[in-house]
């Protein structure tokens, strides 16, 4: 598996980034994925990290609920095979060094998070299982990004199996702090996939960002947004939301088009409605010079433009011609 098969012909390859968002909850995390299919996603990407290892203990509360979402290995492993039976691909966060090499023999993708992209050992090791992995670049500058890539250019010549996703990190992302046009600098500056991770509300920014030249999307996903108080739950689609974005990315390249100017079929049918012909505006003998003032440029189109009309000034008809009938030449 690499990144340009995963990629091929496709106008776009919808993440639902379930996270922690199972809490914990084996149940609830083969749901989300049975969900996520229903809902038009691609793939499912969670987080899988020993608390211990990720987390400083002195961090209580943080550390008592990060190790209440913890699911094992042997969990993974069986979500890793249910999400290939619904055909999506797996891909996971590592947090830690043990985490990415157990995650190396069960997902098709790595991803590494916005936290993470200036921790260059674990960026280092995932590279090495030559799997594509996806890098977020929330908490970045241009001066962070330029370092990172530098890095990656030294340890890996060829940057093809490699992903770089706009992201803010902020829960949610306002509007105003999108600033989406860094997809556009991204691709003009560095010779990888870009992509984009969505904390924003809504659907609106991952279409903008997909019209922008980024076919990897990802964004949070959930059941429920009102299932718990843990933050994530309320910058994530839900089902019905999802599938929303996943139709409107679909519907995107149907109306975005080709990039020339042509009639199709539906509006060839509408060419006689709407276009427009000379026609004489009272009847006429043969001989009569035709004069500006006889002519009336009317619906229906019967074969002539009405750039003509200034032709037919001052010339003779050559037979009796009745008023509102196709000029004949």
């Amino acid at each position: 598996m690499n990144l340009k098969t995963l990629l091929k012909n496709k106008s776009h390859f919808l993440i639902a980034e379930i996270g922690n968002n199972h809490e914990g909850n084996f149940n609830t995390a083969v749901k989300l994925i049975v969900s996520a299919k229903k809902s038009g996603a691609d793939a499912v990407k969670f987080q899988t990290f020993i608390t211990e290892k990720f987390i400083n203990p002195q961090e209580k509360k943080r550390y008592k609920k990060l190790k209440k979402f913890e699911l094992s290995f042997e969990q993974f492993e069986k979500l890793s095979v249910i999400a290939k039976k619904n055909k999506l691909k797996f891909i996971s966060t590592p947090f830690d060094l043990v985490s990415a090499e157990f995650l190396s023999k069960i997902v098709d993708v790595f991803k590494i998070a916005s936290g993470d992209n200036n921790y260059f050992n674990l960026i280092d090791k995932v590279i090495k299982y030559n799997k594509p992995v996806l890098i977020s670049l929330g908490l970045s500058d241009n001066k962070s990004v330029k370092k990172l890539y530098t890095h990656l250019k030294k340890i890996k010549n060829n940057l093809s199996n490699l992903a770089f996703l706009h992201c803010k990190s902020q829960y949610p992302v306002p509007d105003d702090d999108a600033n989406l046009k860094s997809i556009i600098y991204l691709k003009k500056n560095f010779n990888l996939e870009i992509g984009y991770s969505d904390h924003t509300s809504g659907i609106f920014a991952p279409i903008i960002a997909n019209h922008l030249g980024c076919k990897l999307i990802e964004k949070h996903f959930t059941l429920d947004n009102n299932f718990s108080s843990f933050r994530d739950h309320k910058v994530a689609l839900n089902p019905k939301n999802m599938k929303n974005l996943s139709e409107n990315l679909k519907l995107l390249p149907k109306m975005l088009g080709v990039e020339k100017i042509f009639i199709n079929n539906e509006e060839r049918k509408n060419i006689r409605l709407m276009r427009r012909s000379p026609y004489l505006n009272l009847d006429l003998k043969k001989n009569s010079l035709i004069k500006k003032e006889n002519i009336d440029i009317l619906r229906p189109f019967v074969g002539h433009a009405p750039e003509i009309e200034n032709k037919l000034f001052n010339t003779k008809l050559k037979g009796f011609t009745k008023k509102y009938t196709k000029i004949k030449f």
